[in-house]
């Protein structure tokens, strides 16, 4: 069952941002579902490369945007990227090399932090980027 579905009030009216949203809570319930179905290490560490990938490629496509509109709250964002990379980074490398026995609560944590940060964080940068003609 998925942790959460996607629906209209996500929304941050940024096209490309809202599309990596999508894409990433796509995967973050795919792993929700493998963990729930205690499936093997090897595809819980495919979807979390997945999603550290994702997540990489969905911060430059923030940090860009942050830079180029002068973002009042870039180093904070900035932070929480690089706190949740690191994060998801252990938890890849936990799950790879089988020395992760606290995956479920180390996983329940990342996924809960990926959900505040797309409704919180990036709520408030997605006003701030249709203020300046960004959409």
């Amino acid at each position: 069952m998925p942790i959460v579905t996607w629906s209209d009030e996500f929304n941050i009216n940024v096209k490309e941002i809202d599309e990596q949203h999508q894409k990433m809570l796509d995967i973050v319930n795919n792993l929700h579902t493998a963990v729930e179905e205690r499936r093997e290490n090897e595809i819980l560490n495919d979807l979390l490369i997945a999603l550290y990938q994702h997540t990489q490629l969905h911060f430059t496509t923030e940090e860009e945007l942050m830079k180029e509109h002068d973002y009042p709250d870039y180093e904070q964002h900035l932070h929480e990227h690089k706190v949740l990379l690191q994060h998801l980074g252990n938890l890849v490398e936990g799950v790879s090399s089988g020395k992760n026995p606290s995956f479920r609560s180390d996983y329940d944590v990342s996924s809960d932090w990926v959900l505040i940060h797309i409704f919180k964080s990036d709520k408030d940068l997605g006003l701030f980027l249709n203020d300046h003609g960004v959409f």
